[in-house]
């Protein structure tokens, strides 16, 4: 048996790592490692890719490729990110809320199931050593979209399309397993936001909406300024209440959250035309919580498109994630308008794309400047605009976030 370097890794990862290549019958195997993200791509754990070339019981040639998320073993940085508080969550979702979602389709004969995420190997919660094996779906031809550059049309309907097929999954959990759902609802709920908001990161995310605010022009865009402005005052209380009314009312569901772009994935027709995206892979479940559908679908039109693609294609967006959401839940045989209306899906994106848009502006800076400078940005915010690339593109886009999401009736406020 070939033996997995220690030096590498870990005993346990090696242990698990081993045992996983034994049940396939993988043997006589080589391990080549390397950095599974460009560097700075990833701030909260270590990304190290696993590339095992080996035989089975046939002699023939076997190739696995994984992905190991570890800790960084960083005091720092698990202060400003609670980074076990993270493991603790993408685990589970990882290893319950997947494995069920797998059953739920299977039961109920779906045709196309929501398979939008990494296969889960292994993991552990061993205090400082936290890790989680998962498949490496770059081998099936997954790749990221340019982070520093909005997307498409045709990624946008897909990205839409995936999540609300990922609610719908989540709704009929609660519709048919209600104490299943409830399991997950205490496993995912929503106090990772009181640390998060004490926690080291929370001067970094006064000063994000601070330079945000800046982008606005406190004359020609007086009424946004202030509304902004009296948001950024009281930022901590709004999102609280956002969070928690949100975690709280027969309209949550599970939500992903962190759905950056960095945190999708696509694969495609044919790799020499990334205008045709067939599948999208969602990763990075670390702050996975029960919430507002509406605080993902905010998050993800107004983090990964432009102003352009808003003014055209807003309504058709939400209407195809609807239109997706109901879709699933038919399959599972589920009324969509009996467990979230679209009327009510409506009320729900005025009333909680509040989160959305301070997600956005996390996500809109860390697209803006240098992925070297990204860790060292959230470690020592008080001069952010020195990062950012292009701060004359950077305010453009935010202004136009500001500007149409105050355009689409959103709230600054939660009441």
């Amino acid at each position: 048996m070939t033996s997995v370097k220690k030096i590498i890794f870990n005993s346990e990862i090696t242990k698990l790592l081993q045992n996983l290549l034994e049940e396939d019958n993988v043997h006589d195997y080589s391990i080549k490692t390397s950095a599974g993200t460009d560097k700075g791509h990833n701030v909260i754990t270590l990304i190290t890719q696993v590339d095992v070339n080996g035989y089975d019981d046939k002699g023939k040639q076997v190739y696995k490729h994984f992905i190991i998320k570890s800790s960084h073993f960083d005091k720092e940085v698990d202060y400003i990110f609670n980074t076990r508080d993270c493991f603790i969550r993408e685990i589970y979702i990882y290893s319950k809320l997947f494995r069920e979602f797998d059953l739920m389709q299977k039961e109920n004969f779906v045709l196309k199931p929501f398979k939008s995420y990494p296969a889960y190997f292994a993991s552990s919660l061993k205090l400082s050593e936290e890790f989680i094996i998962l498949e490496n779906i770059k081998t099936y031809g997954y790749k990221h979209w340019n982070r520093e550059v909005p997307t498409d049309l045709n990624h946008a309907r897909l990205m839409m399309k995936e999540y609300g097929r990922f609610h719908g999954l989540s709704f009929a959990i609660r519709c048919q397993k209600p104490e299943l759902f409830e399991d997950i609802a205490t496993n995912t709920d929503a106090s990772w936001f009181e640390k998060w908001s004490t926690a080291g990161s929370a001067n970094f995310n006064i000063n994000l909406a601070t330079y945000a605010l800046k982008s606005l022009d406190p004359i020609d865009d007086k009424l946004i300024y202030n509304k902004f402005k009296e948001f950024l005052d009281s930022m901590y209380v709004i999102l609280a209440k956002c969070i928690y009314s949100g975690s709280d009312n027969q309209y949550s569901t599970i939500i992903h959250l962190d759905c950056s772009l960095s945190n999708i994935m696509f694969k495609y027709e044919e790799l020499k035309d990334l205008n045709k995206p067939t599948d999208i892979c969602m990763l990075d479940w670390q702050v996975s919580c029960l919430g507002s559908p509406a605080i993902d679908i905010a998050t993800l039109i107004f983090s990964s498109t432009d102003k352009k693609l808003r003014d055209a294609h807003y309504n058709e967006l939400i209407e195809i994630y609807y239109n997706s959401f109901s879709l699933m839940l038919e399959q599972l045989r589920i009324d969509a308008n009996q467990v979230l209306p679209f009327t009510i899906l409506q009320q729900q994106l005025k009333k909680y794309s509040i989160f959305g848009l301070f997600m956005t502006l996390l996500m809109v800076f860390m697209q803006s400047i240098k992925k070297e400078d990204i860790s060292e940005s959230m470690q020592n915010s008080e001069q952010l605009g020195l990062k950012i690339k292009d701060v004359n593109a950077y305010n453009t886009r935010m202004r136009d976030i500001l500007l149409d999401f105050n355009r689409y009736g959103y709230n600054f406020n939660f009441d």
